[in-house]
Parts: C-alpha cells; structure tokens; sequence
C-alpha cells in the first residue's frame, strides 16, 4: 500500500478514517503506477488552462479542466486557494456561453465551427 509513508497519507475524517476511500483506490491503482503520465499532464494542464482563462481562448473548456483539477487538488487534501477558485470556476461554466464573446475564443470558435460542421450552431440543413 502506498500511503503508509509519512508523506502519502490520505485525506482523513475527524475520526481518523479515509475520507475519500474511492480517490485513494484511484491514486494508489492507476495514477502512481503512470506518476510520469500525470506529471506531463499536470503541468500541461495547469499552463493550458491558465493561458486559456487569461487570453479568453476556449474560456468554458478552460474552467471546466481547471474545475477538475481543483477537484483533484481537494480530494488529495490540499485546501489553499481551491475552493475560491471553484466557486468562480462554477460562474464561469454557467455563463460559459457569452465567454467567448470577447477575447481570442471569437475567433477560435468561429474557425473551430468553420472547419468541424458538427460544431455548428443552428438548424441543420
């Protein structure tokens, strides 16, 4: 088991039992087995979310893998900042639609819906 190390411990309850049993199974079966996956996807991630939310670039997709990972982060037992960013991760996905009206998102869903029809809005002709 990989949690009996000092630094791998699971998230616990106040009476000192596993909260998140199923994240633990999770992390203990499939992500540290990858560690060097998840590692390239992490930092990929956290940098294409974040150049994604500055520039206004695919904004709702951007929240919504920010959203997951923050989700990650608590589930693991690092509070920080997470649930602030949550809270405006979840503004940002309910009035994801008018997000892509300023920034560079206009024009990269107007090309994305230009060359993949089945990402067009409107009756189908």
């Amino acid at each position: 088991m990989l949690f009996n190390s000092e630094y791998k411990r699971p998230v616990l309850d106040d009476t000192g039992v596993n909260a998140y049993p199923w994240y633990t199974d999770f992390l203990e079966e499939f992500v540290f087995p990858n560690i060097e996956l998840f590692d390239f996807l992490v930092s990929w991630g956290e940098l294409l979310v974040g150049l994604g939310s500055i520039f206004g670039t695919l904004t709702t997709t951007a929240a919504f893998f920010g959203l997951l990972m923050n989700f990650s982060y608590l589930l693991a037992g690092t509070a920080s900042i997470n649930p602030t960013s949550i809270l405006i991760q979840f503004f940002i996905l309910v009035a994801g639609f008018n997000a892509g009206k300023i920034g560079l998102a206009y024009w990269v869903i107007f090309f994305l819906r230009n060359k993949m029809p089945f990402l067009k809005v409107g009756p189908k002709k």
